[in-house]
């Protein structure tokens, strides 16, 4: 039986679909500019971010999930939209990814890429605190990881969560596993959290792309 994954932007809602440069259904940013990050409510406060619940279609468990960024239309085949090529977009956000510094709102100018808060109950003040929480906030790219399959990020036990309602942490997280629909003890989706950072000096003109790639196992 085929397990698919179901990304939303808020806990058991609808499947993304925001309408990208390609045509197709995908995700959407914004716009942001050097020295920001995207989206962006208010960079003092440090507030902003893209929400996305990953959840499945399964009737057990999904385990050794995680994520990584590839190539734009490599794992979809969509057609590129973006203002340069896919090639020169990946290379990009890779680039800005290693160099990037830690402050979390960028305060300094000088973070950079793309950047996901694994923490489902971060406070505002401490999300994407990479200094503070380096095991949670992962930025794709920095020291060459999340950038292929071999380098994925896997999904830590902080992400897991369930709807009681109101969104609540599972009981008995396990880092990678996802349960069925209705699971309190590993939770039935993890909650992750996303920014794009520009940094001072960034040479990007135009709309980036790129695919945010996830990878699991399936229970029979």
């Amino acid at each position: 039986m085929a397990v698919d994954l179901v990304l939303s932007e808020t806990l058991d809602g609808a499947a993304i679909a925001d309408t990208i440069n390609s045509g197709n259904a995908g995700i959407g940013y914004g716009n942001v500019t050097n020295g920001n990050y995207a989206p962006l409510t208010d960079k003092d406060a440090n507030t902003g971010h893209k929400n996305i619940f990953v959840s499945h279609n399964g009737v057990n468990f999904i385990e050794q999930l995680g994520v990584y960024i590839s190539q734009f239309g490599v794992g979809t085949g969509y057609a590129y939209g973006g203002a340069v090529s896919a090639v020169a977009d990946y290379a990009q956000i890779i680039a800005a990814g290693a160099a990037s510094q830690a402050s979390k709102n960028n305060a300094d100018g000088l973070s950079g890429g793309l950047w996901m808060e694994t923490r489902a109950f971060a406070s505002v003040s401490a999300q994407f605190d990479r200094a503070a929480a380096p095991a949670n906030v992962k930025t794709f790219g920095l020291a060459g990881q999340g950038i292929t399959t071999p380098t994925y990020f896997i999904i830590p036990t902080d992400s897991m969560v369930y709807n009681a309602p109101p969104e609540t942490a599972a009981s008995s997280p396990v880092a990678g596993k996802i349960g069925p629909a209705g699971n309190t003890v590993l939770g039935d989706a993890a909650h992750l959290k996303f920014r794009f950072y520009a940094p001072n000096v960034f040479s990007g003109n135009g709309l980036i792309q790129w695919d945010l790639a996830f990878t699991y196992a399936l229970t029979s």
